[in-house]
C-alpha cells in the first residue's frame, strides 16, 4: 500500500480526538457543538483509528490531519447461526482541500489489510455515498426498510405476549449495556452484530445533542419475562407536536431494537404503538420480512421506503464461505477475481451436505462460475440472489445451471439486516 507524497498514515491517540472531529465536520458539513464534544469522542475506536497527516508544508500545516478512518471489531451472525469477525469501518472521512490525491484509497487498502490481519473475514460499513466503496469491493449485503405506522395501529394476538412486562428508563450504559449484548448475542437473524466489544457497546449509548434533532434524550424500552430475564429491547427518542387544533402529533422515533421470540416481538410493538401524546412511530431498520409486517392487522397501515442497510467487503474468501451453512447440497467450483487480494481468487471448490460448508482449494480445476469479490460480498449473507447478479450481466456462468444451484445454497430463510448502526 502507497501513501500519497507530503502525507504520512499515522495511528491516532485519544488526546487528537478533536483534531478527529474537525476533520468530520469538513468531511460531512456539519457543526459539532463544543457540549457535544465528549460525546462524539466517546465514540471513537482509538485501539482502531487511522489518520492521514500532512508531512509536506506546502500542502498546508505539517501534523494537521487531512483523512481519517476507524472501525469496530464486530461479531456477525451469518446464514446457519454462526458467527464470524467482522470489522465494522465508520469514521470516514477526507478534508475537501486533499481530496483526489489517493488519500481514501491509501486508508481503505490500510483497512481492510488490517482487518484481514486481525482473522476477520469481512469488512462492513453504512455509506454516506454508495458508489464510492464500490471501488474497493464493497457489495449491498442487506436492505432495510423504514416505516411509518400511526399510533393504535392493530397487531395480530401472539400467545405469551401480554404476559411479558415493560420498563421503560432513560438510555444507559452502566444499566443496560449488559442487556443489549446479551441480547444481541442472542438473536438470529443474519447481519446482527454482537456487542462484545466495548467501543462497540459504549457507541451505543453516546448521545450528543445533535443526533436528537428536536427529539428527547435516548430511551430504552425493555420487554422481561415474569422472572426478569430481557427477551426485548429498543431504543427510541419521541419528539413532542402539537397540531394547529391543539392535538398531540408526536413521532417516536426507533434507533434500533431486537427480540428473541414472537411473543416479546409482540410486546415490544405493542408499548411503542401505544405511547402518549404520539401520533406516530417511525420504526427502522426493519428487515425486510420483519415479523412487524405480519403482526399488522391492516398491512396498508405501515408505509415504508426501502434503502441499502449494511455493505460487506470479504476479505477471507475460504474463511467466509466455510463458516456459513448452505440451504441444499451444492458441489461447484467458483473463482473469485479480487484486485486487492490475490490469494482470494482462488479457484475453490464449495460443496455442502446436510447445510455444512466445506471449501477447499482446486488449483488447476477451471471454474463453473466466476464471482467478482464484489457481488460474492453481497450474496453472502443471503439477501441478494446469486442469479439476480447473473442476470444483471454481474456473474459469469461457465458450466451450464450451475448459478442456480449455488444461488438456491447461497439463499437465507430471514433476510438479513444490521440492526446497528455505526
Amino acid at each position: 500500500m502507497s501513501v500519497s507524497p507530503g502525507y504520512r498514515l499515522i495511528s491516532l491517540a485519544p488526546d487528537r480526538a478533536n483534531d478527529m472531529l474537525d476533520v468530520n465536520t469538513w468531511a460531512f458539513t456539519g457543526e459539532m457543538r463544543a457540549e457535544d464534544l465528549e460525546a462524539y469522542a466517546s465514540e471513537i475506536p482509538f485501539s482502531r483509528t487511522r489518520a492521514m497527516e500532512i508531512a509536506d508544508p506546502t500542502l498546508g500545516e505539517v501534523g494537521d490531519l487531512a483523512g481519517v478512518a476507524a472501525s469496530y471489531t464486530y461479531r456477525m451472525r451469518v446464514p446457519g447461526g454462526a458467527l464470524v469477525r467482522v470489522a465494522g469501518l465508520t469514521w470516514v472521512g477526507v478534508h475537501p482541500g486533499h481530496r483526489r490525491r489517493g488519500l481514501l484509497r491509501a486508508m481503505m487498502g490500510d483497512h481492510l489489510a488490517d482487518a484481514r490481519a486481525r482473522g476477520e473475514v469481512a469488512s462492513a460499513l453504512y455509506a454516506a455515498e454508495t458508489e464510492i466503496y464500490q471501488r474497493f469491493g464493497y457489495g449491498l449485503a442487506a436492505r432495510q426498510m423504514d416505516v411509518s405506522l400511526p399510533r393504535g395501529a392493530d397487531l395480530r394476538e401472539v400467545p405469551g405476549a401480554d404476559a411479558l412486562r415493560a420498563r421503560i428508563e432513560d438510555a444507559s450504559l452502566e444499566r443496560h449495556g449488559g442487556i443489549l449484548a446479551d441480547l444481541q448475542r442472542r438473536m438470529e437473524r443474519p447481519g446482527t452484530p454482537t456487542l462484545d466489544d466495548g467501543d462497540a457497546l459504549r457507541a451505543r449509548f453516546a448521545d450528543p445533542g445533535a443526533h436528537r434533532r428536536d427529539s428527547e434524550r435516548m430511551r430504552i424500552l425493555t420487554i422481561e419475562q415474569t422472572h426478569g430475564t430481557p427477551v426485548a429491547y429498543a431504543l427510541f427518542r419521541r419528539a413532542g407536536k402539537w397540531d394547529d387544533d391543539g392535538l398531540p402529533s408526536g413521532t417516536v422515533h426507533t434507533w434500533s431494537f431486537g427480540a428473541v421470540d414472537p411473543a416479546a416481538t409482540r410486546r415490544l410493538w405493542s408499548v411503542l404503538l401505544d405511547l402518549d401524546l404520539m401520533g406516530t412511530v417511525k420504526a427502522s431498520p426493519l428487515a425486510l420480512d420483519d415479523p412487524l409486517l405480519w403482526l399488522l392487522k391492516d398491512p396498508r397501515a405501515a408505509r415504508a421506503r426501502v434503502r441499502d442497510n449494511i455493505w460487506l467487503r470479504i476479505v477471507d474468501v475460504p474463511a467466509a464461505l466455510t463458516a456459513r451453512e448452505y440451504l441444499c447440497p451444492v458441489d461447484a467450483v467458483v473463482s473469485v477475481p479480487d484486485p486487492l487480494f490475490q490469494d482470494n481468487a482462488g479457484p475453490w471448490r464449495v460443496t455442502s451436505r446436510d447445510g455444512e460448508g466445506h471449501v477447499e482449494a482446486a488449483p488447476g480445476v477451471e471454474p463453473d462460475v466466476v464471482i467478482g469479490v464484489q457481488e460474492l460480498s453481497a450474496a453472502y449473507l443471503g439477501g441478494v440472489s446469486l442469479a439476480s447478479l447473473a442476470a444483471a450481466g454481474l456473474v459469469e456462468e461457465r458450466t451450464p445451471g450451475a448459478v442456480h444451484a449455488l444461488a438456491a445454497a447461497f439463499e437465507s430463510t430471514s433476510a438479513p439486516v444490521c440492526n446497528l448502526f455505526f
